[in-house]
């Protein structure tokens, strides 16, 4: 009896490792850097490993850097494995730690609940679409939410089975790591689920009576909370992870002084909370922004949320672990939405809670008519739209007019992305047809299983779909929109051109140009200044002027003859607006007239 289940759980924890790390892994370092974000994330490490402090680099020898260093360090990890400084490298931090988060919510919830609970919570989170998104991107933001889940569990863990030094040892370890990976966010959000979920347990029928006044129930719950918080022996362990993360700030704050407060306590922290305007930190969104942006950043799977919230609704009373999970999601969504500033990949943390309520709730399938019916029509709405994807790419791959179907209602920025993904498209119809034939066979899959209740069938179809979607269309098109913009080709002619030369920016700066030149690059005026054509003017006429200037291409042309343009470059840069240009100032032609 126990090796037939042991195999069985043996066979989905190799089968969750394969699929992830195929998701994951596979085309890793293809894709150039053509966002912000990942260069400047990049620069951190580069600068590392060229010689700067590991306790802050600054970015381009002059900024210091948003976040702590945590996610860097594994990143230079890699790169000292590899021996070089690259996309692959920069990406594989979030990338393994994201199979690793898929890996613990499969081994929970097949433990927890059936073996099939911890399939479908795996298959549920490697899936979704935000998950997905930030596991393959050099950004802090997986290496946050591992740790926080690491931490979670292992609370979870203790709840169900007891206290030992080891679980105390991983559950602060993990504070620790997510703490050093963005902020203090690491300590705050498990401090509040664990306490949300302390107070809000079921309290002693004694207390609980209807003679028991609200007073008397308010002072149990806060007499449970305070032995739960005992129980996790925290002036020790939280005075470990103080003293650890205490340190970097200490240290980086001599090292950066008044500019890393600022930038680290004011900024990244306390005014993203109160004020994002006042220090300029954006993303301010209003209280509800979290909900609606879950419910895209889970598709497929939060199609299911009416279904699973039902079927949660019948269960009640809920067992501790349960109850637990549905506290952990639901204090992830409200504690970030009370800050003013909002991203959607901050509630990255709920995934893994969400997938596990909907791993543990479909893997028995509990009894109820309604709700079974709900959760397979959800799951019939999500091979269908499947299935209307599958034939707008065929369309795609046979070569009928999209852009003049679709260009009229975008935007010029989308609709050159949307010509870079059709001409990626394009570029391998072969692979893109045999994707869309596998999508519209998984969605057939799904919808048969699905309407019958038979959700694992439902979800091998579903993985085979989605998979399809994601190794031939969402990989050829990033990759397509990528080369776009990227500014790498031009970078490696622009130092091949300049052979070390100095290099400046001039009304203009990209993590990317910088990331790619493997130098520093001076800002020749100040993002405000730049608004003064006079000292636009007076800049580029200087005579502490580099040789050769980078500016944007329309910038070059006001110029016109007062510059040499020497090179464009092919990539548009982040946002698909314009080329960059090396050029190089004509200095007699900037003199001033006698």
């Amino acid at each position: 009896m126990l090796g037939k289940p042991l195999s069985t759980l043996l066979a989905g924890a190799l089968a969750v490792l394969l699929v992830s790390s195929a998701l994951y892994l596979t085309g890793l370092g293809d894709v150039p850097f053509y966002t912000k974000g990942e260069p400047r994330e990049g620069l951190v490490v580069w600068e590392m490993a060229h010689g700067a402090s590991h306790v802050l680099p600054l970015r381009n020898g002059t900024e210091i850097p948003s976040k702590p260093p945590f996610f860097h360090w594994l990143a230079l990890l890699t790169t000292h494995l590899r021996g070089t400084v690259d996309e692959l490298g920069m990406r594989l931090p979030s990338a393994l730690l994201a199979i690793g988060a898929v890996f613990a919510t499969y081994l929970f919830g097949a433990t927890t609940g059936r073996i099939r609970s911890g399939w479908l919570a795996a298959v549920a989170l490697m899936f979704s679409f935000e998950w997905l998104r930030a596991a393959r991107v050099a950004r802090v933001d997986m290496t946050l939410t591992f740790f926080l889940c690491a931490a979670l569990l292992c609370f979870a863990i203790m709840q169900r089975s007891g206290v030992t030094r080891t679980r105390l040892w991983i559950f602060y370890a993990s504070l620790a790591a997510a703490t050093l990976g963005k902020g203090p966010v690491g300590i705050a959000l498990p401090a509040f689920v664990i306490l949300a979920f302390a107070f809000t347990s079921p309290l002693d029928p004694a207390l609980a009576g209807p003679a028991a006044g609200w007073l008397d129930r308010t002072v149990a719950r806060a007499r449970h909370t305070l032995a739960t918080v005992r129980s996790l022996r925290p002036l020790p362990g939280l005075g470990a992870v103080l003293l650890v993360v205490g340190g970097w700030y200490v240290a980086a704050w001599v090292i950066g002084g008044n500019d890393f407060f600022v930038k680290h306590v004011l900024k990244e922290n306390l005014f993203r909370v109160i004020d994002p305007e006042a220090l300029e930190t954006g993303h301010e969104h209003g209280p509800l922004y979290m909900l609606p942006n879950f419910v895209v950043g889970a598709l497929p799977w939060s199609l299911l949320v009416p279904a699973i919230a039902w079927w949660l609704w019948r269960m009640r009373p809920l067992d501790a672990t349960t109850r637990y999970l549905v506290v952990w999601f639901l204090g992830t969504i409200f504690f970030y939405s009370i800050p003013a500033s909002k991203r959607s990949v901050y509630i990255l943390p709920a995934y893994p809670a969400g997938a596990l309520l909907l791993g543990l709730v479909m893997g028995p399938g509990p009894e109820g008519e309604a709700p079974r019916r709900l959760a397979g029509w959800a799951l019939s709405i999500s091979a269908a739209l499947l299935a209307v994807a599958g034939l707008l790419i065929l369309i795609v791959a046979l070569g009928l007019p999209v852009e003049s179907i679709v260009g009229p209602l975008l935007q010029p920025k989308d609709l050159q992305g949307l010509h870079a993904a059709l001409v990626a498209l394009r570029e391998q119809r072969l692979l893109v047809f045999g994707a869309a034939l596998a999508m519209l066979a998984g969605a057939a899959v799904t919808w048969r299983e699905a309407l019958g209740a038979h959700w694992l069938r439902a979800s091998v179809g579903f993985t085979v779909a989605l998979l399809a979607l994601y190794a031939g269309v969402v990989a050829p098109v990033e990759r397509g929109v990528a080369d776009s913009r990227t500014l790498r080709p031009f970078m490696v002619e622009v130092r091949a051109r300049t052979d070390g030369a100095e290099l400046g920016f001039l009304c203009t700066f990209d993590y990317g140009a910088v990331f790619y030149s493997q130098r520093h690059i001076r800002e020749l005026l100040e993002e405000d200044a730049c608004r003064d054509v006079a000292r636009r003017d007076a800049a580029i006429g200087a005579t502490t002027t580099p040789r050769y200037v980078l500016m944007g291409e329309d910038e070059a042309l006001r110029l016109g003859d007062r510059v040499d343009v020497l090179l464009l470059s092919e990539g548009t840069g982040p946002q698909g607006r314009q080329r960059m240009a090396l050029t190089t100032p004509r200095r007699e032609a900037a003199q001033p007239e006698s």
